[in-house]
């Protein structure tokens, strides 16, 4: 008894300590003298929309933000609002949008892998593939990571913080373990409680972990409140719609951020989860709501040959206790005796009768369902022996020419190859509503579209401190001189040459030429770059560097492209493949290769040719 009297106390007292140090990092008050009325300048404010969403929620993300930011892009002309009627809306792109942070990037991704010809419904945009708890999670600690480098926010445990209250916990939790110990008769339960007490005090000072302001951003979020005051006390933007953007420019986004929008920030849900009974398609051509029905399973979404067999136990349970019950009501003479077995039989083909016949039905003729899938959908109806869940599975089919859609049933099997999106010719039962085939005509553009990860840097091996950073210089001359390169390494235009590319993408172009743009790799990394160019529009960019810091551009196609690139075997050391870039590396250093052009990415063959050519090269 005393040992878990001295656990409780060891966890009573750090339980203190946790209490301290959240009252001791608590945010700071917003100066009430300077939050001053006043209004949002057209200058360009050093505080994002979604930045001022964050110090001004208490230093918590709110779900405007995302929507806020939309507003934000198209005040600064990277996307157009327009209102068409009552019930639509369009996002257009309308530019390239140049240099966007990180979350903005995001948003602009998610817009542009929606669109069709560059137009989005902006109730879309709560469609798509992507994992919106994780998209959500980047799209914060993105803007965390912004709010942080202004100086406006912290963690909230320091690393000292971390640091004390871990070692601290040790402390119960090593308590818990001798007193189970001691109380347990094996005496072999200790080292598992001390775990799970360790575990259990670690999670509950993670989840006291949040953001909290500085000084600096205690008086920026006065600021940004002293502007909410003015821009509710004008009372204009509380029902002004998205498109007013093109009017209020980014006062709107602001007012949005501040919570002062709701119409425009429902209209635009970019963090909200799609409405299963409300979808939006652009089969045909024309964005329009797509209304689902998930009809009750009695009969509906349900297979053929189990049906027979549930059509015929249903049939004999009801015709045998309905010859039960026929049986008592002749003994009290209120129901004939001759009547009671065809009385049985007649209740018992009723019964069976419906399914079976819409089972047989269903088997001499299934229809054919061309269109576009607008959801699909699990919705879990018990469990199995194994306290395994059971789903049943369904299948939206937008033909285009209804906008009311009753969801199939489906197989787990063909369920799992499908993607919203697809343009599909299905085989279903008119009666039953069972799907039994379906071939896929064309693949959704939204597979492999949903972004949430970041450019892929921690992919590289930076250096962690100053003397790996003088050992990687070191390393990379000796490499240098030891391969016989050049000061400043392989030329680009070497590696890849006009006559390659008349071979590889049947274009012609002149000679290299000095490539201006801005990659986004960190300055520590040296590049030698060079563009190829043609009267069409196609653009063909090199870049190299050696080193072993120069795996970094292994991941350049990601960070140009926002999608998870596949591997290529026998190219150099290794090479990653993206749309339009393909990298490689060898024992020189490393390349990529970026194609750009009016008519999309080239296939991957060519580019695979190109980055093999330029290996052999290299190496």
């Amino acid at each position: 008894m005393i040992a878990w009297f001295a656990a409780a106390g060891a966890a009573g007292l750090w339980l203190l300590l946790l209490l301290a140090l959240a009252v001791a990092t608590r945010n700071p008050p917003v100066p009430e003298s300077e939050v001053r009325p006043g209004p949002a300048t057209d200058a360009p404010a050093e505080q994002s929309p979604a930045v001022v969403d964050l110090i001004t929620g208490g230093w918590r993300l709110c779900d405007e933000a995302p929507s806020a930011t939309l507003l934000d892009l198209a005040a600064k002309g990277a996307v157009e609002i327009e209102e068409i009627g009552p019930e639509l809306s369009l996002v257009r792109l309308r530019r390239d949008p140049g240099d966007l942070t990180p979350y903005e990037k995001l948003v602009y991704d998610h817009v542009r892998s929606l669109a069709v010809d560059g137009v989005v419904a902006t109730g879309a945009l709560a469609e798509g593939s992507r994992n919106l708890s994780r998209w959500w999670k980047s799209f914060r600690k993105k803007v965390i990571s912004e709010a942080r480098a202004q100086g406006l926010s912290r963690p909230r445990w320091s690393r000292a913080h971390t640091v004390l209250l871990t070692a601290a916990a040790a402390v119960p939790a090593l308590a818990v373990g001798i007193a189970v110990t001691i109380t347990d008769r094996k005496h072999d339960g200790g080292i598992g409680a001390a775990i799970a007490a360790f575990a259990l005090l670690i999670a509950l000072m993670s989840k006291l972990n949040g953001e909290r302001g500085t000084e600096l951003g205690a008086r920026t979020a006065a600021h940004w409140l002293g502007v909410r005051e003015h821009l509710a006390a004008t009372g204009r933007f509380s029902e002004a719609p998205a498109a007013s953007v093109t009017i209020w420019g980014r006062h709107l986004a602001y007012a949005a951020a501040l919570g002062l929008a709701p119409r425009a920030v429902t209209s635009l849900p970019v963090s909200t989860p799609a409405d299963d009974r409300r979808a939006w398609s652009d089969y045909g051509g024309m964005w329009h709501v797509v209304n689902v029905r998930y009809p009750s399973r009695l009969l509906w979404g349900r297979a053929p040959l189990p049906t027979i067999g549930r059509g015929l136990a249903a049939g004999f349970f009801a015709g045998f206790w309905t010859w039960i019950g026929l049986l008592v009501a002749s003994a009290f003479d209120v129901w004939p005796d001759a009547l009671v077995q065809p009385g049985a039989y007649a209740v018992g083909l009723a019964v069976a009768g419906l399914p079976l016949g819409y089972a047989i039905a269903d088997l001499g003729g299934r229809a054919a369902v061309q269109g576009q899938i607008v959801r699909l959908r699990q919705v879990q109806v018990g469990s199995n022996g194994n306290n395994r869940p059971k789903y049943v599975y369904w299948c939206a089919i937008d033909e285009g020419r209804s906008r009311e859609v009753k969801a199939f049933g489906i197989s787990e099997e063909l369920w799992g190859r499908l993607s919203e999106g697809d343009r599909v010719t299905a085989h279903a039962g008119r009666r039953l509503g069972w799907i039994s085939e379906i071939e896929i005509a064309e693949r959704s553009r939204l597979r492999g579209a949903d972004t949430y990860d970041d450019t892929g840097e921690h992919l590289v091996n930076a250096p962690r401190n100053l003397g790996e950073a003088l050992g990687q210089v070191l390393g990379d001359r000796i490499n240098a001189v030891a391969s016989g390169d050049p000061e400043d390494g392989p030329r680009p235009a070497d590696l890849v040459t006009p006559a390659d590319l008349k071979r590889a993408l049947g274009i012609d172009v002149g000679t290299a030429v000095a490539y201006s743009g801005t990659l986004p790799t960190p300055p520590w990394l040296d590049v030698r770059s060079c563009r190829y160019e043609t009267p069409t529009g196609v653009t063909v960019d090199v870049h190299t560097a050696t080193g072993a810091r120069s795996r970094y551009l292994m991941v350049l196609g990601h960070a140009l492209t926002r999608v998870q690139g596949q591997p290529v075997q026998g190219v150099g050391g290794g090479a990653m493949l993206y749309p339009g870039v393909v990298s490689a590396q060898t024992g020189r250093g490393t390349f990529a290769i970026n194609v750009s052009s009016p008519a999309g990415p080239p296939p991957p063959d060519p580019l695979i040719d190109l980055a093999r050519t330029a290996a052999a090269r290299l190496g």
